[in-house]
């Protein structure tokens, strides 16, 4: 049986009980990192007790500049299970890149005339296992060119994993009820860009755990690359 998984989901137990009722094991819920502190824990913990899902919290950054965007990095590096950064210019693209403490780089393409990676970044997010993210809402909530235009990236971007085989995810990015799409639903979305079924299954199921899988690494470091061994 496949195992399925949203990387990017708002704290709303509305959603969380729509993913669960379609079937999804587990998702992950990313907070501002401006907004974070200790009640946000609590109740990110009430969440996870109202679910039979396995449920993960993160930050989001969101910076424009890179020593900034290295301070609040390891400000959270061990207080959360994932973080995700939001991309950008080529600049914070690159400085994100190059930082194996980040475990994704959220719609790099964004704001961007191409997809955001280019041959020197997808070498770095293979050195430094970090992944990409799509977010469906990126393109659901546009239309005519804007659409067109966020499609294009998207599938320069495939086109780059194909080539140095780093990872992508595809998150559905829900805020709310209407928002949450069954797994099967991604899959055909999924699909609308230039992935094949196994390509397309993969970004919302195997690759997804493998980013979890990692969790465990990254809280038994003690600093990055050395780990401790029980």
């Amino acid at each position: 049986m496949t195992i399925f998984y949203d990387l990017n989901v708002a704290p709303e137990i509305e959603v969380i009980e729509q993913l669960e009722e379609f079937g999804f094991n587990g998702a992950c819920i990313f907070y501002d990192s401006n907004e974070y502190d200790m009640s946000i824990k609590e109740s990110f913990d009430k969440l996870n007790e109202d679910t039979h899902m396995t449920l993960y919290h993160g930050v989001c950054i969101d910076e424009t500049n890179p020593k900034l965007l290295r301070n609040t990095v390891q400000r959270f590096y061990k207080k959360v299970d994932l973080i995700m950064a939001n991309g950008g210019d080529s600049k914070i693209n690159r400085a994100i890149c190059e930082m194996p403490q980040i475990d994704i780089i959220n719609h790099p393409y964004l704001n961007n005339r191409n997809s955001g990676i280019n041959h020197v970044l997808a070498k770095l997010l293979v050195k430094n296992n970090i992944s990409v993210n799509i977010n469906l809402m990126d393109i659901l909530k546009n239309r005519g060119y804007y659409k067109a235009r966020i499609l294009n990236q998207i599938n320069q971007l495939l086109l780059l994993e194909n080539k140095y085989n780093f990872r992508v995810v595809i998150s559905s990015g829900s805020e709310c009820f209407y928002d949450v799409r069954s797994p099967k639903s991604m899959i055909l979305l999924n699909q609308t860009m230039n992935m094949d079924l196994k390509h397309a299954k993969n970004t919302i199921s195997k690759n997804p755990l493998e980013i979890i899988k990692n969790i465990t690494k990254h809280k038994n470091s003690i600093i990055d690359g050395v780990q401790i061994i029980e």
